[in-house]
């Protein structure tokens, strides 16, 4: 029993370290966000820039303006111009709000970090590895070697299933944010139809706009909801060892390239069911993800139970 008592206490320790050093791992990953959103920003707002400036010079007169426009052509250009500047506003919009979130986000992790002191948990950890080592020498010192190794496996163990249950979590969460966008996506796809095929009006057109801004919101919660997903997700692939690797590179990018596609869809011309699509990948993306954390958890948990039985036999040897 009090091998046991020993090995719990152990763990207890080794579970704040671990959290500790999840945190300052988080932070690094979190800051390098913020900083990836403001670079957005910068580009997205640079691009704006230049457009803006071209589309004041299609205003202007100029001999060449004339001649696109006897040929059908200043209208086409004026059209695409104005098509990726909304393009980039709404990309704009979205970079500042995942900046925000990600700071908020930074903030937590910076408070939970102070509330930690690692210092005294490492004394404590040293004291207690010395008991351990006392008691294996006095009542198992042939066994001390690989009862020390099932001990360290199987505390390895229970924190990754610590970090798999997380990110199942954050997926799961994900998975909620994406189906309110969807369902969104697809009331404002029939406010759309319904303006266009039956006549509209300033009642349709208001109605169509309020649906498309409560969209935007719904992709954006989508959208931070997978930049966690990603974040749990890393932690889950830093915590994999060779008993239990578990592999995620195939599947901890689509956060980036999710809400490109979506405005590249969108823009100003409301394609919402290209949009409605990128939505229904990326949920099938996430569920595949979910089934693969919840498969990886229960392989752990038959592996941990083959450690504490290999390890309950061996102390009543």
């Amino acid at each position: 029993m009090e091998w046991q008592q020993l090995q719990k206490e152990q763990e207890m320790i080794h579970a704040q370290l671990r959290n500790a050093s999840r945190l300052r791992e988080q932070k690094l990953l979190i800051e390098g966000q913020i900083d990836h959103a403001q670079q957005e920003i910068y580009n997205h707002s640079t691009a704006l820039d230049h457009i803006r400036s071209r589309l004041d010079k299609l205003e202007g007169f100029s001999f060449m303006n004339m001649l696109r426009t006897w040929t059908g052509q200043q209208e086409e250009l004026r059209t695409e111009k104005i098509d990726k500047a909304a393009i980039l506003e709404l990309k704009i919009k979205e970079a500042k709000n995942i900046q925000q979130d990600l700071t908020e986000d930074l903030g937590q992790v910076h408070a939970k970090l102070t509330q930690i002191n690692e210092h005294q948990l490492q004394e404590a950890l040293s004291q207690l590895n010395a008991k351990k080592k006392g008691y294996l020498q006095l009542h198992a010192p042939e066994k001390a070697q690989r009862l020390e190794q099932l001990a360290n496996e199987e505390m390895l163990t229970k924190q990754l299933m610590i970090e798999i249950k997380e990110a199942e979590e954050a997926g799961d969460v994900a998975l909620t944010k994406l189906g309110q966008a969807a369902a969104s996506l697809h009331s404002a796809s029939g406010y759309s139809t319904w303006d266009t095929f039956f006549g509209g009006g300033l009642i349709a057109t208001h109605l169509k706009h309020d649906a498309l801004d409560k969209t935007e919101s719904y992709l954006h919660n989508a959208q931070i909801a997978l930049q966690r997903f990603q974040n749990e997700l890393l932690d889950v692939q830093d915590m994999s060892n060779k008993s239990l690797h578990v592999e995620t590179d195939g599947f901890v990018k689509f956060a980036d390239y999710f809400f490109d596609d979506i405005f590249s869809a969108w823009s100003v011309h409301s394609k919402i069911s290209t949009a409605r699509e990128q939505v229904s990948r990326v949920q099938d993306d996430v569920h595949n993800t979910v089934w693969r954390l919840q498969d990886k958890h229960n392989k752990a948990l038959e592996y941990l139970a083959s450690l504490q039985e290999e390890k309950v036999t061996m102390l009543q040897l």
